[in-house]
Formats: C-alpha cells, structure tokens, sequence
C-alpha cells in the first residue's frame, strides 16, 4: 500500500473546473464486479449498484443543487449561485484520488474538521484534512464517492452564512488497513479484508461566503455497517454478538464505581 498510487499531483496550469468536473463524472473508478447483492454481516441485504447508475443519479443531484442555489438567488435576493461552482470543484477533488490543488481551492487553510474515525477530536488545517481523506483512498484504493439526489440541503442565514449538508455512498474495494486518527502512516488502523462495501455517509460543511472555501465541517458515518459488511463484526443476531453485548455487562460495575471516585477517573 502506497498512497502515492493514489495522491494526484496539481497540474502544471489551471484546467477549467467544469471540463474538470465532466471528467470526474464520466470517470469509473470502481475495479472489477459490483455484486447484485451486499450484506456481509449486515441483517439486510442492500442491492449493489453499479458505478454507472451512481454516475446518473449523481448528474440528477447537481441538477437539485443548481435548482435550490437559483432558488436562493432569484427568489429570494441571496446569490449563493457560487456555491454550485464550489461543489463541483469540490466533488472533482475526490474522483480517483485526492487532487491537492482542487481541495486547496475549495477548502480554507485553517478548516477544523471531524470524523467518527478522529475519535472526538478536530482536526485542525488542510494538510491533516488530505491526510485524513488520503487515508480512505490508501484503504480503498478504487474508492468513488457519489451524492445521492434528493438528500442534500443548503441553508443560508439572513447574514449569508452557508452551510451544506449532504448525503453521499462511498463504494469500493476494502483492500488494505483504513488508518484512524491522526491518520499519518504507522496510525492505528482497520484491517481491510478485500470486501466490497457501499457505506453511506452525510457531510456538513460550512462554507465562507467571501472565499468560498470550506472552514469548518464533518462526515457522520457508522462504523458498525462498516465492520459489518467487512465481516470484522459479528450479526446481531450471532451468538457471538449476543456474547460480546452480555460481556459489556462485566465492566459495568466497575465503571459505576469510577464515576462515584473522581480519584480514579470519575466526574
């Protein structure tokens, strides 16, 4: 695993970012098969959807996005009509990769962000956020994300203030460890197993209405669906997910106590 297999270099001279933006939507990243069905350990099994009906429903959700940003502008006197552009620019960032100079164009130098993965804490700079995207495309190297239509959102307070909240499925092939915080090499990190997962996941993001660029924000994912489709998590109706609950239960008189001895680590 290298992510040099996967971190784009910025190109010698500005592209267009809609040429750029078209490309990414016609590219296909995911390797090999996507099965009919996808389950894992998962109570449910989920249809596998294939990247070119990821592409279509993704086209659908720009036209939604351009559609509320008109809204905003024209109906309401507030031009956010920049923030199509944004999201374009930012959606191209992640195609195939991490393309350092679209996520510095999109995203402030001093953003703070957070990820289930950080374990609580903000990350703090643009160099630790591509460290920490950088770390899902080394653990899934064929990793494409696409926005699903109808599951975004886009608010602006009467002093111009925007965030945008969206719904996205990131698809692909867990091949390698997944590192968690602070998600530089030798991080601790999740075993991949080789499955092919299609998590779902929302971003919020809040976005400068004078640089347009991201400040502040964070991904809300669950980890479970994720241990589950990779089989690193029992089903829940396993005995050995009944067992690892009921071992819970262990611990619990212990924890009591410490929250009653603040010497001990309590509050």
């Amino acid at each position: 695993m290298a992510s040099s297999t996967s971190r784009k270099p910025a190109p010698a001279s500005t592209i267009d970012y809609e040429a750029r933006f078209q490309h990414a939507l016609s590219r296909l990243s995911i390797k090999g098969e996507v099965p009919t069905v996808i389950q894992g350990n998962r109570s449910a099994p989920e249809p596998g959807m294939t990247e070119v009906q990821l592409q279509q429903r993704t086209r659908q959700l720009f036209g939604e996005v351009e559609a509320q940003c008109a809204f905003y502008t024209e109906k309401l006197g507030n031009d956010v009509m920049w923030v199509l552009e944004w999201l374009k620019k930012y959606w191209s960032a992640w195609s195939g990769g991490v393309h350092e100079d679209l996520v510095r164009e999109t995203v402030a130098e001093d953003c703070q962000y957070k990820d289930p993965l950080s374990f609580g804490r903000t990350m703090h700079g643009i160099q630790a956020f591509i460290d920490y995207n950088q770390a899902f495309f080394d653990g899934i190297p064929d990793l494409a994300y696409y926005l699903i239509p109808g599951e975004v959102s886009l608010q602006v307070s009467p002093d111009g203030d925007v965030i945008f909240m969206g719904r996205y499925v990131g698809c692909g092939h867990w091949d390698n460890p997944l590192r968690m915080y602070p998600f530089t090499p030798g991080s601790p990190a999740i075993p991949g197993t080789g499955a092919y997962v299609q998590g779902y996941a929302v971003d919020r993001y809040h976005l400068d209405p004078v640089t347009h660029k991201v400040t502040r924000g964070e991904t809300l994912w669950d980890a479970l669906e994720a241990l589950q489709l990779q089989k690193l998590m029992p089903s829940d109706t396993s005995l050995a997910f009944k067992a690892l609950v009921k071992g819970g239960q262990v611990a619990t008189p212990a924890i009591r106590m410490s929250r009653k001895l603040p010497f001990i680590g309590g509050v």
